[in-house]
C-alpha cells in the first residue's frame, strides 16, 4: 500500500508496507524501527485519584547489533491527568565497546497532585509536588561473566506543599503541618552503586533467564543533598519455558530506607492492581508469578497473581499493611519480531479496585535493570 503526504510537486512517497513482515504478513515494526522509527505508545492513566488521564511515549529503539545484545532505546512522553497535573521526561539507554558496558540516563520535569494514605487510613491526603529529576548510570561487564557492576547518581528538586485554605480535616491537617514544615522546596542528591546479573534470552520480553540486582545510593550533604538518607533496592526475576509453548516467571522486589529521607521516596508494593504509593513504608516487599501462553508466532496470553506488604519502624506517617494480593490476566502481540518486542493490555485486581495497563516490553520492564 502507497500513501503520499503533502501537496508539493516532489512530496515524498511512503510505503506503508514496512510495517508488514513479509514472512508471515502480519503487522510487524521490526522494519520500520531499524530504520529509525518510532512506535508511539499510549498512557491512559486510570488512577481514580487524579480523575483519569493519557498521555503518550515516543519509543525509539534500535536493532541489536548482536543476538542477545541490548537494543539502544530512547523514549520521549508528556502526560496529563484531569486534575491538571503534568509530566514529561526523556530517557536513553544503550551500550558501548561492544557491549561490555550499558548505560542510562534521563530527566523530566512534572507539576503533580499526588495522593498519600498516612497511618494506615483509606483517607487519602492530596499533596502538591513540584518536581525536577535526572539520573545517570553505567555498568560495565565483569570479565566474561554475566555480571555487571557501576556507579549511579540521581538528582531531585521538588516543592511540596498542601494548601493552606484548603478544607481539611484533623488528619489531612496534621500532614499538611508535616510536609509544609520540613519539606518546601529542597534538593535531592545521590552517588550509589549497583550490581547485575543477566541471562535473559530478551531484554525487553524475555521467556528464559534470570535477572538480578541490587543498588545501593547514599544522599548525603557532602554531595550538596538537603537531606541525608539512604535507599537500597534488590530485584530477582526468572524466566523459565515449559512444553512447547509455556513460559513461567516470577519476580521478587524488595526495597528499603535508611535515614531521614523524604515520605514521597518511601518504598511502596509495586504490583499490578496496586494504586502507586497506596501501601507505603520504611521497607516494602513486592512478589509476582506470571504464566504465559503462546497460542500463534504473534499472540499469546498470560495469567498472573502477586502479594505485597510493608514494614515500618520510624517512619511518622505510615502504617505497616500485610495480606496485599492480586491477580489478573493479558493478551500480548509480538510488534517487532527481529528484536521480540511484545505489546499488550492487562487488567488486574488489587484490593481496592481493578487497573488496566497497556504493556510495551514486559510487565516487569521498570523493575528488570
Amino acid at each position: 500500500m502507497i500513501a503520499t503526504f503533502g501537496i508539493a510537486e516532489n512530496a515524498t512517497a511512503f510505503d506503508f508496507s514496512i510495517f508488514v513482515d513479509p514472512e508471515d504478513n502480519y503487522i510487524d515494526a521490526s522494519a520500520f524501527l531499524a530504520r529509525g522509527g518510532f512506535v508511539p505508545v499510549p498512557v491512559i492513566i486510570t488512577e481514580p485519584a487524579v480523575d483519569g488521564g493519557f498521555g503518550i511515549i515516543g519509543q525509539f529503539i534500535g536493532t541489536p547489533t548482536a543476538p542477545g545484545r541490548q537494543p539502544s532505546r530512547t523514549m520521549i512522553g508528556i502526560s496529563r491527568t484531569g486534575n491538571g497535573s503534568t509530566a514529561g521526561g526523556v530517557l536513553h539507554s544503550g551500550n558501548m565497546r561492544d557491549g561490555t558496558i550499558r548505560y542510562k540516563y534521563g530527566a523530566g520535569v512534572a507539576d503533580m497532585t499526588i495522593p498519600i494514605f498516612p497511618f494506615g487510613l483509606d483517607q487519602s491526603v492530596d499533596y502538591s509536588n513540584k518536581n525536577v529529576a535526572a539520573f545517570a548510570n553505567a555498568r560495565m561487564r565483569l570479565g566474561e561473566s554475566d555480571f555487571w557492576a557501576g556507579p549511579r547518581f540521581v538528582y531531585r528538586k521538588t516543592d511540596l506543599s498542601i494548601g493552606e485554605d484548603a478544607d481539611l480535616g484533623p488528619v489531612a491537617t496534621q500532614v499538611r503541618d508535616y510536609i509544609n514544615n520540613l519539606f518546601d522546596s529542597q534538593q535531592y542528591i545521590a552517588l550509589g552503586a549497583s550490581l547485575h546479573y543477566d541471562t535473559r534470552n530478551n531484554p525487553i520480553s524475555p521467556t528464559e533467564g534470570i535477572n538480578g540486582s541490587l543498588r545501593y545510593d547514599i544522599y548525603d550533604d557532602a554531595f550538596g543533598s538537603d537531606a541525608n538518607f539512604k535507599i537500597g533496592q534488590a530485584v530477582l526475576t526468572s524466566f523459565s519455558s515449559f512444553g512447547d509453548d509455556w513460559t513461567f516467571g516470577i519476580m521478587n522486589k524488595y526495597k528499603w530506607t535508611d535515614g531521614n529521607n523524604p515520605f514521597f521516596t518511601s518504598p511502596h508494593v509495586d504490583l499490578r492492581g496496586v494504586q502507586s504509593g497506596r501501601y507505603s513504608g520504611d521497607a516494602a516487599y513486592s512478589a509476582e508469578a506470571e504464566i504465559r501462553k503462546q497460542f500463534t508466532d504473534r499472540w499469546a496470553g498470560v495469567v498472573f497473581g502477586g502479594y505485597g506488604e510493608t514494614y515500618v519502624s520510624d517512619s511518622k506517617l505510615y502504617e505497616p499493611a500485610d495480606d496485599i494480593w492480586t491477580y489478573g490476566l493479558g493478551v500480548r502481540y509480538k510488534l517487532a519480531r527481529k528484536i521480540g518486542l511484545d505489546v499488550g493490555l492487562d487488567v488486574a485486581k488489587g484490593p481496592e479496585e481493578s487497573i488496566f495497563y497497556i504493556q510495551f516490553g514486559h510487565a516487569w520492564g521498570r523493575a528488570m535493570d
